[in-house]
This record gives C-alpha cells, sequence and structure tokens, in this order.
C-alpha cells in the first residue's frame, strides 16, 4: 500500500498588523519598567529591559517566510533535513483559526513534560486529509491555550 503524504507551504508564525500605537505603548511600558529599575538601583535589569524592547521591536516589525512541510504517515518534515517522526510524539490537537483566516494550526504534543509543542500552521482546505493522516498514529486531544498562548493573542505578538 503507498504512503499517503500531503506538502505545502505555510508562514512560519501568524503576522499580526501592529499600528504605530502597539510598537508607543511598548516603548511606554519598556521606559516604565525602566524608571522602576533605576528607582531600584537595579541597574543590570533595566540594560536587560533595553535590550528587550530593542528585541520586541525588531522581532514585532519582522514578517513571516514561507516554510515547506511535508506529511507523511510516519511524522512531518519541514524544510530540508527536519523530521519529526510520529513515534516521538504523545498526541496532537488543532487549534482552528478565525472565518476569515486561511490557515489552522496543528499542535503536536511530545512524550516528556518539558518538551515545547510543535505547532504548524495548514490551509483550512487540507486540515480533514491532514487529520486522517496524523489520526492513523496519534490520538486527537481538544486545543487548550496555554497561558502564554493566551497572552500572546492578547498583546498581539
Amino acid at each position: 500500500m503507498a504512503e499517503s503524504e500531503i506538502k505545502w507551504e505555510a508562514p512560519e508564525f501568524e503576522n499580526r498588523e501592529r499600528d504605530v500605537s502597539w510598537y508607543w505603548i511598548s516603548i511606554i511600558i519598556a521606559a516604565a519598567i525602566i524608571a522602576f529599575a533605576v528607582w531600584q538601583r537595579n541597574f543590570l535589569f533595566g540594560i536587560f529591559v533595553v535590550i528587550a524592547e530593542i528585541l520586541i521591536i525588531i522581532w514585532g516589525d519582522r514578517k513571516p517566510r514561507m516554510v515547506a512541510f511535508t506529511l507523511t504517515e510516519k511524522g512531518i518534515g519541514i524544510e530540508l533535513g527536519k523530521f519529526h517522526p510520529f513515534a516521538g510524539m504523545e498526541n496532537f490537537s488543532i487549534d482552528k483559526s478565525a472565518d476569515g483566516e486561511l490557515w489552522d494550526t496543528i499542535i503536536f504534543h511530545f512524550h516528556g513534560k518539558f518538551k515545547i509543542p510543535l505547532m504548524i500552521k495548514l490551509p483550512k482546505k487540507r486540515l480533514e486529509e491532514a487529520k486522517a493522516i496524523i489520526k492513523k498514529s496519534l490520538e486527537e486531544i481538544d486545543y487548550e491555550p496555554s497561558f502564554l498562548d493566551s497572552l500572546e493573542k492578547l498583546i498581539g505578538f
């Protein structure tokens, strides 16, 4: 029997449009934290906040690149050479996006408590086809966003 395979390209992360006010709010919050660090005479923390704010501004303006994915009955391949076999995974879940978006997210949960889940964008029209392949090896569980996932969506990062 031939092995099922799906190939697609998707953005490496969700692109959220940010207006100028998002950057200004970020700078104001960082400035308040820096003022607190100076008041506490914790200059190392103040330097850390400056570096973190610079990175937030740089990363906030970055556009996602398109990444190639290959889904087979054995696992998920990412770009050239990166392969995650289903044998190392415990289960998966689906985060269905808002109606206007083109992408849903498949979250693969690895064995072990300290491994970060693998989140991959998938075109909505290919979701059922992908689920059929994945369910041959992994159990689907309900998606429950973590506190950090919810915070990330709230602040728009």
